[in-house]
């Protein structure tokens, strides 16, 4: 029976994730979009600061052109987007903790901001002026909770097999409260994601070991392909 793949992720990344996962399946897939939140810019006024912290790419798009100010990264795809706009990269090539040890390691000098989604994890400004360096966060975006479609919870009430790659927990919280009668796979970025989906005693969790877009795409792959053997 052909799973259904459920794309929680915003536009326009959920429909990059998509067609990443479709061009490496080589055939097509049942996909249901169901954004679990609306991103939406935030009026704010950045700090003088030397320095920027960026924990993702959609707050890269709400900063100011970089004019070759550093910009301190948690992962790749961050730091690609900081680099289009005009920043100074340093990559952690991690998550929340790598970055912030990358950061108290080399300890910087000058005033730093977090410019940052309303919901956020990973206390990063708290966490560097514990060790001593100046830090402030400035929210740029709001993740907004999405009402989920009939279509999803029509799904979820079935018996195919669904894959949902979780991206966040925000993203996540929503759907882990359904009643699940489908067979569930959860493709988690990180333990606070799967630890969303544990009470559900149906569930497959698994857990990518470097939170990054790749590794997402490729485990969603990986069980995609397990369950539809016929997906080459």
């Amino acid at each position: 029976m052909q799973p259904i793949l459920i794309i929680t992720r915003p536009d326009p990344a959920g429909v990059l994730f998509a067609q990443d996962v479709t061009r490496r399946i080589g055939k097509a897939v049942s996909i249901l979009n169901a954004p679990a939140i609306r991103i939406e810019p935030l009026p704010f006024q950045a700090p003088d600061a030397a320095h920027v912290i960026f924990t993702s790419s959609r707050a890269v798009a709400q900063a100011p052109h970089g004019s070759g100010k550093t910009a301190w990264c948690v992962g790749g795809a961050t730091a690609a987007a900081a680099t289009a706009n005009g920043y100074d990269v340093r990559s952690a090539d991690g998550d929340a903790d790598a970055l912030v040890a990358m950061i108290i390691n080399e300890r910087p000098g000058g005033r730093m901001v977090h410019l940052a989604g309303r919901h956020r994890r990973g206390a990063i400004a708290a966490r560097l002026t514990a060790a001593g360096l100046i830090c402030t966060t400035v929210e740029v975006y709001d993740q907004v909770a999405l009402p989920m479609p009939q279509a999803l919870i029509d799904a979820v009430a079935g018996t195919k097999p669904i894959v949902v790659p979780v991206f966040s927990a925000r993203s996540g919280q929503g759907l882990c409260t359904l009643s699940f009668a489908a067979p569930l796979h959860v493709v988690a970025i990180s333990a606070a994601v799967a630890d969303l989906f544990r009470h559900i005693p149906q569930a497959r969790i698994l857990t990518v070991g470097h939170p990054d877009a790749n590794h997402m795409t490729d485990m969603t792959v990986a069980v995609l392909r397990s369950l539809d053997p016929r997906a080459e």
